[in-house]
């Protein structure tokens, strides 16, 4: 269900609700009769009240669960995004060959992760291979960091913490990405809406048609608090999923960073945007990060530098 569009998927969602709870009311009307239901009515009335005040409660609950979740996974997105953004600062303070080959690394790997990662994690709930080759490209060009004076000593110190962090973070967002229900919850959620729905047979209305609706308003509320959960289920994934845009945003603003000597900047292009299927490329274009440009970036510094050459794209 992860490539149906939200929409869609809400609105197939409530009328098979909708649909089977109608069902089971006119297999019942037509298999009871309906003075049997209005000697019950008062044994009925006291249990689905405790019935549907126990299912509301799982119900609220799994949706707070399941939007914490979801804000968490954008949280530890953006704590990836300011930690990248850090190491370059870091680079731009250092200067030099050591300085210019950490920013290099660093834009390198946020643009994988942009274009590459992001759309790959989205569709497999992992991490995308080559990932590791650009992260161990920062890691190299941080040990290379000059380390002769206090001052460089004291920035080296930081490019360490602060790609640490970054690593940290990712880690994070990738588990984040697989985070699901656990199936028995699922079981507990649609057996309770079934019992719920199927309590309100035993109330036999004369007229048909007024149960009928009540039943039906009652099934599309739960099948819609279905749909949200089963939105926010995979934070990553869908129509309706946490964006790069923290990183993009550092992105955009790496040219920036070369304040002392601008036009010496390396990578004062906008980053590229998503290379994703249509649906996501629309999905983006609606979104903040459709301010992202369309130039490649800057190649990884040689073995030299400490970044190993980065791999054509259509290889991954």
């Amino acid at each position: 269900m992860t490539n149906v569009p939200t929409l869609w998927l809400g609105v197939g969602m409530v009328v098979v609700a909708v649909a089977l709870s109608l069902l089971g009311l006119v297999l019942v009307r037509r298999s009871v009769d309906l003075k049997t239901f209005e000697s019950h009515h008062e044994v009925a009335g006291f249990i689905i009240a405790v019935v549907g005040v126990i299912y509301a409660v799982i119900l609220a609950f799994v949706v707070v669960i399941q939007w914490e979740q979801f804000r968490s996974a954008e949280d530890d997105a953006r704590a990836e995004a300011n930690a990248i953004g850090n190491l370059y600062r870091d680079g731009v303070a250092v200067g030099g060959r050591q300085g210019n080959a950490l920013d290099k690394a660093v834009a390198s790997y946020a643009t994988y992760v942009v274009n590459t990662e992001w759309p790959y994690m989205g569709t497999h709930l992992a991490e995308a291979p080559g990932t590791d080759e650009y992260r161990n490209g920062m890691w190299r060009a941080v040990i290379r960091l000059p380390t002769q004076t206090a001052i460089d000593a004291d920035v080296a110190r930081q490019a360490v913490g602060d790609v640490s962090a970054a690593a940290e973070a990712r880690r994070t967002r990738v588990e984040d990405s697989s985070t699901s229900l656990p199936t028995p919850l699922w079981v507990v959620l649609i057996l309770g809406g079934v019992i719920t729905i199927g309590f309100t047979y035993f109330f036999g209305l004369k007229r048909f048609l007024a149960q009928a609706l009540m039943v039906s308003t009652l099934a599309a509320i739960i099948g819609l608090s279905l749909v949200v959960i089963l939105t926010l289920d995979l934070p990553f994934t869908g129509d309706v999923a946490a964006e790069p845009t923290a990183l993009i945003d550092e992105m955009n603003e790496f040219c920036s960073y070369n304040f002392v000597i601008p036009t010496q900047a390396h990578n004062c292009q906008d980053p590229p945007s998503h290379p994703g299927d249509q649906h996501r490329a629309e999905t983006r274009s609606r979104s903040p990060s459709s301010r992202v440009g369309h130039l490649a970036p800057s190649p990884p510094p040689s073995p030299v530098d400490g970044v190993r050459a980065r791999p054509s794209r259509q290889g991954m």
